[in-house]
C-alpha cells in the first residue's frame, strides 16, 4: 500500500533510530516526528515512552476529540496504554523513547499501574530535569547528534541490576508468542504463582494480565490487517478470536471505533510509523517488540 498525504498537504516524516546495543533490553527505539502542518492521528495501545516536543504543538484525548487538551509540560512521561489515544497537532517536531516494561522498571521506576493511561511531566526521574534534557535536544544539529544525547543519558541513568528481570522477561516473552489466552496458562507457562503474576504485570506492566493477554491479541491482528485491507479481515484475525464479531468488539473497546471507521481514516503519521518501525525492529506496533 502506497501512503499518500492528503492533497495540499505535506506528508509527516517519522524516523526511527536503535539505541546503543547496552539499552536495546530497556528501549525499543527512538524516534523523531517532523509534522509540517495538521494532522489527526490515534495512537495504538502501547507500552511507555517518553517524548520531548521540541516545537509546535500537540493535543491529545480521547478517540471523539471533545475532550482535546495539551500535555502537561513538553518533556513528558507516557504510561503504559491499553485503549487509543488522539493526538491533533497544527505541526512540530517531537523526540520520543520507547520504553520496554524492563526498561520503564529500571528506568522510571514507578509503578505502572498508576501511570496507565496517563501523561505526566518529566521531572528527574533520569537523574536529570526533563526540561534541561528538551533544551539539548533542541540544541543538537541533527537526528544523530540527538542519539548520542540520549545514549550517554540512559547510559549513565541504567542500573547495573534491575529487580525481577528475569520474571519480566519471561512474562513480556509469553504475551509475545502468543500461544496461550488464559491466565493460569500464562502463569504455568512462566512458572510463577497467579497472585505473584498479576503483581508483576501490574506494577511493571501496567495491567492485570487478562487485560494485557486481550490487548496483546488484538495488537497481533491489527498488526496483520493494517496494510492488507484488500483481504476479508475475517481471514486475518487471531485464532484466539471466536469469530470477526469478537475481534470488532474488541476493536471498539481498544480504539474507541469500529474497524471500518478506524481504516477509512488518513492515518498519516501512524502508518508511517508503522512502516518505519517494522522496517527497522520487526514490529509495526511498539507494543508487538520482542525482548
Amino acid at each position: 500500500m502506497t501512503e499518500q498525504a492528503a492533497p495540499g498537504r505535506l506528508a509527516p516524516d517519522v524516523r526511527f533510530y536503535l539505541p546503543a546495543e547496552a539499552l536495546r533490553p530497556l528501549v525499543t527505539s527512538y524516534y523523531a516526528v517532523d509534522a509540517p502542518g495538521p494532522l489527526a492521528d490515534f495512537a495504538h495501545p502501547e507500552w511507555g515512552n517518553l517524548r520531548f516536543l521540541l516545537r509546535g504543538d500537540i493535543r491529545f484525548g480521547s478517540p471523539t476529540g471533545d475532550d482535546m487538551a495539551p500535555p502537561p509540560a513538553p518533556a513528558m512521561i507516557f504510561g503504559p496504554t491499553d485503549r487509543t489515544r488522539r493526538l491533533d497537532s497544527q505541526g512540530g517536531t517531537m523526540i520520543g523513547v520507547g520504553l520496554t516494561p524492563l526498561g520503564w522498571l529500571g528506568l522510571i521506576a514507578k509503578d505502572a499501574s498508576k501511570a496507565a493511561n496517563a501523561i505526566s511531566p518529566l521531572d528527574n526521574e533520569l537523574g536529570v530535569v526533563g526540561e534541561e534534557i528538551r533544551e539539548r535536544l533542541i540544541a543538537a544539529r541533527n537526528d544523530a547528534a540527538i542519539v548520542e544525547i540520549l545514549d550517554a543519558l540512559l547510559t549513565e541513568r541504567k542500573p547495573t541490576a534491575i529487580r525481577h528481570h528475569d520474571a519480566v522477561i519471561r512474562v513480556q516473552q509469553a504475551l509475545m508468542a502468543g500461544k496461550v489466552d488464559q491466565v493460569a496458562d500464562l502463569a504455568e507457562a512462566v512458572d510463577m504463582e497467579q497472585r505473584t503474576l498479576h503483581r508483576l504485570c501490574s506494577t511493571v506492566f501496567g495491567f492485570s494480565p487478562v487485560r494485557l493477554l486481550r490487548r496483546q491479541r488484538f495488537l497481533r491482528t491489527l498488526a496483520k490487517v493494517r496494510d492488507v485491507l484488500d483481504q476479508p479481515i475475517g481471514k486475518l484475525i487471531d485464532s484466539q478470536y471466536y469469530d470477526q464479531a469478537h475481534f470488532n468488539r474488541d476493536f471498539k473497546a481498544f480504539m474507541g471505533m469500529t474497524p471500518m471507521a478506524y481504516f477509512s481514516s488518513p492515518r498519516e503519521l501512524i502508518r508511517r510509523a508503522a512502516e518505519g518501525r517494522n522496517a527497522l525492529l520487526g514490529a509495526p506496533v511498539q507494543g508487538l517488540h520482542k525482548p
